[in-house]
């Protein structure tokens, strides 16, 4: 994974639509990601410092997590299929839990196994794997609908939910980052198929294939470059002319 910081809001010259634009921290590669334009203000709000008489929906989603007692560590670009961003919203927990059962079972004549326990009422997750670390147990299980990821840990013979992972929309996830002052990671993989770096002539985006420059998470598939061509479409409508001289 690769650390990245919120280097501007931009709008598409065809379309208006919103574009937030990451910037990895430590180098010049940037990664576009578009957005609607209610997330948008939501995050423009909280860079620009503006105060709001009552609290927005992601100040509410803070307050929330903040009250139940977890934290937010940090949020993810973790995926990009068919034009569409994924992320995720990682969370701290640290809490132990209490019934916690395997069971094996055949779902569509394949057998599985799920993890039942006891927090609040009964919850039943499907174990995606299991690793051990040190002295430590540690099963990654995911809900029925595969929007929320756990990490549960076993250690000295109790259960402990370490972290959870939550599917979300990059714009949410980062409108949240933004509020509570985590770190911004985006996968390898991502920015290997549409981060983009500027033509030092122009300061028109280019992309990868076109600098020749290499990402860390290995190559980008022809049959993968001709999918992303409507994402490059849309990059090149972007008003970047102020893009190389701003500064995050």
């Amino acid at each position: 994974m690769i650390e990245m910081i919120i280097d501007s809001i931009r709008v598409s010259l065809m379309n208006y639509q919103r574009v937030v634009i990451l910037k990895e921290k430590i180098a010049d590669r940037y990664l576009p990601i578009w957005i609607g334009p209610a997330e948008a203000d939501a995050i423009a709000v909280k860079l620009q410092e503006v105060n709001v008489p009552r609290p927005l929906t992601h100040d509410l989603l803070r307050s929330v997590i903040g009250n139940l007692g977890v934290t937010i560590g940090s949020i993810i670009v973790n995926d990009l299929k068919n034009d569409t961003f994924y992320a995720t919203i990682n969370i701290d927990v640290g809490q132990f839990i209490s019934g916690v059962k395997f069971e094996k079972r055949f779902e569509h004549q394949v057998e599985q196994e799920w993890v039942l326990f006891e927090w609040g009422t009964p919850y039943r997750l499907l174990v995606i794997r299991e690793f051990q670390k040190s002295d430590k147990r540690f099963v990654e299980a995911q809900s029925a609908d595969k929007s929320v990821i756990f990490l549960l840990c076993n250690t000295d013979d109790k259960w402990l939910i370490d972290k959870i992972y939550i599917d979300s929309r990059p714009s949410d996830a980062l409108a949240l980052a933004v509020r509570v002052g985590v770190p911004i990671f985006a996968e390898e993989m991502v920015l290997d198929k549409a981060g983009i770096f500027l033509d030092k002539e122009t300061g028109k985006p280019v992309s990868q294939k076109e600098t020749g420059a290499a990402g860390t998470g290995g190559k980008v598939s022809e049959d993968e470059m001709k999918r992303m061509s409507a994402f490059y479409d849309f990059i090149n409508t972007l008003d970047l002319d102020d893009f190389d001289k701003r500064k995050s």
